[in-house]
Protein backbone atom coordinates (compact mmCIF):
# COMPACT_ATOMS: atom_id res chain seq x y z
CA UNK A 1 0.00 0.00 0.00
CA UNK A 2 1.39 3.44 -0.86
CA UNK A 3 2.67 5.57 2.29
CA UNK A 4 -0.08 7.90 1.25
CA UNK A 5 -3.07 5.27 1.34
CA UNK A 6 -1.61 4.07 4.86
CA UNK A 7 -1.79 7.58 6.37
CA UNK A 8 -4.73 8.29 5.30
CA UNK A 9 -6.32 5.24 6.99
CA UNK A 10 -4.96 5.77 10.17
CA UNK A 11 -5.96 9.54 10.20
CA UNK A 12 -9.83 8.12 8.76
CA UNK A 13 -9.68 5.20 11.85
CA UNK A 14 -8.84 8.03 14.61
CA UNK A 15 -11.00 10.66 13.04
CA UNK A 16 -13.99 8.32 13.27
CA UNK A 17 -13.01 7.56 16.80
CA UNK A 18 -12.79 10.82 17.81
CA UNK A 19 -16.10 11.55 16.61
CA UNK A 20 -17.44 8.85 18.54
CA UNK A 21 -16.09 10.12 22.02
CA UNK A 22 -17.26 13.45 20.73
CA UNK A 23 -20.59 12.13 20.37
CA UNK A 24 -20.34 10.37 24.05
CA UNK A 25 -19.16 13.93 25.06
CA UNK A 26 -21.99 16.09 24.39
CA UNK A 27 -24.47 12.94 25.82
CA UNK A 28 -22.55 13.64 29.27
CA UNK A 29 -22.39 16.81 28.89
CA UNK A 30 -25.65 17.64 29.64
CA UNK A 31 -25.55 15.58 33.00
CA UNK A 32 -23.20 17.80 34.54
CA UNK A 33 -21.03 20.47 35.26
CA UNK A 34 -18.11 20.90 33.07
CA UNK A 35 -14.19 19.34 34.61
CA UNK A 36 -11.48 21.44 35.06
CA UNK A 37 -9.64 21.57 31.91
CA UNK A 38 -6.73 19.61 33.01
CA UNK A 39 -8.45 16.51 34.23
CA UNK A 40 -10.23 16.47 31.05
CA UNK A 41 -7.01 16.76 29.09
CA UNK A 42 -6.23 13.67 31.15
CA UNK A 43 -9.24 12.05 30.28
CA UNK A 44 -8.46 12.66 27.06
CA UNK A 45 -5.07 11.15 26.88
CA UNK A 46 -6.18 8.19 28.68
CA UNK A 47 -8.81 7.55 26.67
CA UNK A 48 -6.85 8.11 23.36
CA UNK A 49 -4.31 5.49 24.58
CA UNK A 50 -6.83 3.11 25.93
CA UNK A 51 -8.60 3.30 22.24
CA UNK A 52 -4.83 3.03 20.71
CA UNK A 53 -4.74 -0.53 22.78
CA UNK A 54 -7.63 -1.60 21.78
CA UNK A 55 -7.44 -1.13 18.39
CA UNK A 56 -3.96 -3.21 18.69
CA UNK A 57 -6.03 -5.88 20.07
CA UNK A 58 -8.60 -6.19 17.35
CA UNK A 59 -5.74 -5.21 14.52
CA UNK A 60 -1.95 -6.74 15.83
CA UNK A 61 -0.27 -5.26 12.75
CA UNK A 62 0.29 -1.63 12.00
CA UNK A 63 -1.41 -0.40 8.80
CA UNK A 64 1.89 1.83 8.09
CA UNK A 65 4.36 -0.01 7.07
CA UNK A 66 7.65 1.93 6.62
CA UNK A 67 9.14 3.17 10.42
CA UNK A 68 9.83 6.21 8.84
CA UNK A 69 6.00 6.80 8.14
CA UNK A 70 5.38 5.67 11.06
CA UNK A 71 7.07 8.66 12.62
CA UNK A 72 5.66 10.89 10.21
CA UNK A 73 1.95 9.53 10.67
CA UNK A 74 3.06 10.59 14.71
CA UNK A 75 3.56 13.75 13.65
CA UNK A 76 0.85 14.62 11.28
CA UNK A 77 -2.33 12.79 12.16
CA UNK A 78 -2.80 14.13 15.23
CA UNK A 79 -2.46 17.70 14.05
CA UNK A 80 -5.29 16.64 11.41
CA UNK A 81 -7.60 15.09 13.53
CA UNK A 82 -7.03 18.44 15.97
CA UNK A 83 -7.72 20.78 13.15
CA UNK A 84 -10.78 18.48 11.86
CA UNK A 85 -12.50 18.66 15.23
CA UNK A 86 -11.40 22.51 15.86
CA UNK A 87 -13.60 22.96 12.65
CA UNK A 88 -16.33 20.74 13.65
CA UNK A 89 -16.03 22.77 16.96
CA UNK A 90 -16.51 25.98 14.55
CA UNK A 91 -19.17 24.67 12.57
CA UNK A 92 -21.25 23.67 15.70
CA UNK A 93 -20.50 26.95 17.68
CA UNK A 94 -22.42 29.14 14.57
CA UNK A 95 -24.89 26.77 14.58
CA UNK A 96 -25.40 27.59 18.00
CA UNK A 97 -24.98 24.10 19.61
CA UNK A 98 -22.99 23.55 22.77
CA UNK A 99 -19.00 22.68 22.58
CA UNK A 100 -17.12 20.13 24.41
CA UNK A 101 -13.52 20.41 25.45
CA UNK A 102 -12.93 18.34 22.25
CA UNK A 103 -14.31 20.66 19.47
CA UNK A 104 -11.25 22.57 20.61
CA UNK A 105 -7.57 21.58 18.32
CA UNK A 106 -5.71 20.92 22.07
CA UNK A 107 -7.55 18.67 23.48
CA UNK A 108 -8.48 16.39 19.70
CA UNK A 109 -4.85 17.00 19.36
CA UNK A 110 -3.85 15.12 22.93
CA UNK A 111 -6.41 12.48 22.39
CA UNK A 112 -5.43 12.09 18.61
CA UNK A 113 -1.52 11.72 20.04
CA UNK A 114 -2.31 9.23 22.94
CA UNK A 115 -3.69 6.96 20.13
CA UNK A 116 -1.33 7.33 17.85
CA UNK A 117 1.45 6.72 20.45
CA UNK A 118 -0.31 3.80 22.05
CA UNK A 119 -0.31 2.51 18.36
CA UNK A 120 3.44 2.80 17.91
CA UNK A 121 4.21 1.79 21.21
CA UNK A 122 2.12 -1.56 20.71
CA UNK A 123 4.37 -2.16 17.53
CA UNK A 124 7.44 -1.13 18.77
CA UNK A 125 7.70 -3.07 21.65
CA UNK A 126 5.64 -6.60 21.43
CA UNK A 127 6.05 -9.23 23.70
CA UNK A 128 8.46 -12.06 22.69
CA UNK A 129 7.96 -15.37 23.49
CA UNK A 130 9.77 -16.52 26.64
CA UNK A 131 12.32 -19.28 25.63
CA UNK A 132 13.47 -20.34 29.33
CA UNK A 133 16.76 -20.00 30.91
CA UNK A 134 19.57 -21.26 28.67
CA UNK A 135 17.68 -21.80 25.65
CA UNK A 136 19.06 -18.94 23.95
CA UNK A 137 20.76 -19.36 20.50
Amino acid sequence: MSFLAEILIEFVIQFVLEVLVEIGAHGLKRDRPPLHPALSVAIYILLGGLLGWLSFLFYPQHLISHPYARIVNLVLTPIAVGLALGAIGSWRAKRGTELVRLNKFAYGYAFALAFALALLANNLFKPTPFRGIGNGR
